[in-house]
């Protein structure tokens, strides 16, 4: 199996290659904001896919919410901000939301800029900062439950809008939230949902643009992503989704690509991996491996 997973920000090329190196022997994953790429699964709690629906989101929060104040009210350590603040923002914002919601798509980013005189992007960005924040604040009241809780919201809520017109501007939360997901996520059929999860942030802003967003971005986000969708793809067992990844993954990140095949066929040799898995890395391999040492 492939898993992902959350390392610290690799800042350099050294480092992140050094940093790639050693989760893989370790058997860790990919992080979103430095390549540590997993081809086995950690023991972890197992987790469900969130759904795209604010009524969801909203009921997170409130749950999130309610532990976070009940700490903030009983710490003898002045916090600010007051997470109250954050709530407040949080709840007008998604209500503002779920009263724009009309029968189609368009109607309801039509509705959403009418009611808040804001395009969709911006509420995105806000929305993803307020919840960022409040798991800030979640963790300095020692409640790293109910931060996680809160990061990975920012997926449903990122798809939410991206449906609606919104675009992507500040992506390391969301890809984060995917990673941290992706490591509790072993059922096949979830992993198929979560890589088109995947596919709409790719698509929230296009490929082409992102990538080129990542020159002054030493994180490379986008990067990450492309090669964590390539971990998830292959862990779903299904090729065409990985003949998709890949391909990605070879015309934008060709530096990459030997190292990234060429511990993945070493997994499909250490682990069961099913045949039409093995046959799509093996090629990919051959290609990018096999064929480079020749040269």
């Amino acid at each position: 199996m492939l898993s992902v997973r959350v390392p610290p920000i690799v800042e350099s090329q050294r480092k992140a290659k050094a940093a790639y190196k050693d989760a893989l022997h370790a058997g860790r994953g990919l992080s979103s904001f430095a390549i540590t790429p997993l081809f086995c699964i950690k023991r972890c709690l197992l987790a469900m896919l969130p759904p795209i629906d604010m009524s969801y989101i909203a009921d997170q929060l409130v749950e999130s919410g309610d532990e976070i104040l009940r700490a903030f009210d009983e710490s003898e350590t002045p916090i600010e901000p007051n997470p109250r603040v954050i709530l407040i923002g949080l709840e007008r914002l998604f209500d503002l939301i779920r009263a724009a919601e009309q029968d189609t798509l368009e109607e309801s980013a039509r509705a959403l800029r009418d009611a808040t005189g804001s395009e969709p992007a911006v509420l995105l960005d806000h929305g993803i900062a307020l919840l960022i924040q409040l798991a800030e604040l979640a963790r300095r009241l020692n409640l790293p439950p109910q931060a996680r809780a809160l990061e990975r919201l920012t997926l449903p809520f990122c798809c939410w809008l991206l449906r609606r017109g919104g675009e992507l501007s500040h992506p390391e939360p969301v890809i984060n939230a995917t990673a941290e997901l992706a490591n509790s996520l072993r059922e096949p059929d979830q992993l198929v949902e979560l890589f088109g999860l995947m596919r709409e942030i790719i698509d929230g802003i296009g490929l082409e643009r992102a990538l080129e967003s990542e020159t002054t971005n030493p994180a490379r986000p986008w990067r990450v992503l492309l090669l964590n969708r390539a971990i998830v793809a292959t862990r779903s067992h299904q090729p065409a989704l990985m003949e998709e990844a890949f391909a990605d993954v070879v015309e934008h990140l060709p530096e990459d690509a030997p190292d990234f095949f060429r511990e993945g066929i070493g997994q499909m040799e250490a682990r069961n991996y099913p045949a039409q898995v093995r046959e799509v890395m093996q090629r990919y391999f051959d290609r990018w491996c096999t064929g480079q040492r020749l040269h």
